[in-house]
């Protein structure tokens, strides 16, 4: 009888948390927080940024070296197009294959530029797919399997942060709630695999077909993964035209934790949130803040 008291108390605590959060100003209130604390941490850098000295150090970026960080940013893009093609795959979406790099190209563009926690690339895919004719009754599952799988590429990502594998040691050490983000995001990944090999879930949105299959759990994971790879290569290739000899694991390391910091702020592409984590972490490399915001500005 104790033991059935107690889960009932349990039940209603996540009843009333569950509750809090519904609430509109509680959920907007969590990303303000968030950019508001990133603000404070960096806003000794933010006083040393000067326009005249960025646009400065844009004019120094040759020719070639442009065309080389426009020719990874479109490849990033395109490599997104890997979420479309596992949906389709694996929920037998009847659309044409440059059809779905197409509504991918666009939904990702607009989420990159819009973010919101995705919502602006599911509202566009919604729209676009019930064109070409699937039925709601397939594109409902398909969005929200899709939904929750695109951080898991940055939560294992996060993992080799933690390992050492991609170090930002001295940006964790000075700014110490990071290292709760970071343990938060690298805890999505076993999180994500545990719910998609549940039985609620089979029941839910694989609408009875039994378990998520391993292959395509794995193929999920290696989808983001390679989504988050190549945005990080892509801040790397802008970071060394424009500040010379840095290390890609140190740099991709800053880009990782900067991420996870724009994804927990949930504002438009992790704007703010991003941009003053990485403006931190470049200039702890001994970068001018002008140099740092150049960089972020051409990203």
């Amino acid at each position: 009888m104790q033991s059935k008291q107690q889960t009932l108390e349990r039940f209603k605590i996540v009843r009333l948390f569950l509750s809090i959060y519904r609430i509109r100003a509680v959920r907007a209130l969590f990303p303000v927080a968030i950019i508001a604390l990133v603000y404070w941490e960096g806003q000794h850098e933010l006083r040393q940024v000067h326009l005249g000295l960025i646009m400065r150090e844009l004019r120094k970026v040759p020719t070639s070296a442009i065309l080389q960080m426009i020719g990874f940013a479109l490849l990033s893009v395109a490599v997104m197009s890997t979420y479309d093609y596992l949906i389709r795959a694996h929920f037998r979406l009847k659309v044409g294959l440059w059809e779905t790099f197409r509504y991918a190209w666009i939904a990702n563009t607009f989420n990159n530029l819009i973010g919101f926690a995705g919502l602006a690339g599911v509202g566009l895919r919604t729209l676009m797919y019930k064109k070409s004719g699937v039925p709601t009754s397939v594109l409902t599952p398909a969005i929200v399997f899709l939904s929750p799988l695109m951080i898991t590429g940055l939560s294992l990502l996060s993992w080799a942060n933690i390992f050492g594998l991609l170090p930002a040691t001295a940006l964790l050490e000075e700014h110490h709630w990071l290292i709760f983000a970071v343990w938060g995001m690298a805890l999505y990944l076993p999180f994500f695999v545990f719910v998609q090999r549940s039985a609620l879930y089979a029941k839910w949105i694989n609408r009875g077909k039994g378990r998520t299959p391993w292959l395509t759990v794995v193929a999920s994971v290696g989808a983001s993964f390679l989504e988050w790879s190549f945005a990080g290569v892509t801040f790397w290739t802008i970071s060394s035209h424009l500040l010379h000899e840095v290390h890609f694991p140190v740099i991709f390391g800053i880009f990782t934790i900067a991420a996870i910091a724009g994804i927990l702020s949930m504002a438009p592409g992790g704007i703010g949130a991003f941009d003053l984590i990485a403006l931190l972490g470049l200039t702890q490399l001994g970068f001018k803040s002008d140099q740092a915001m150049a960089v972020l500005v051409v990203f």
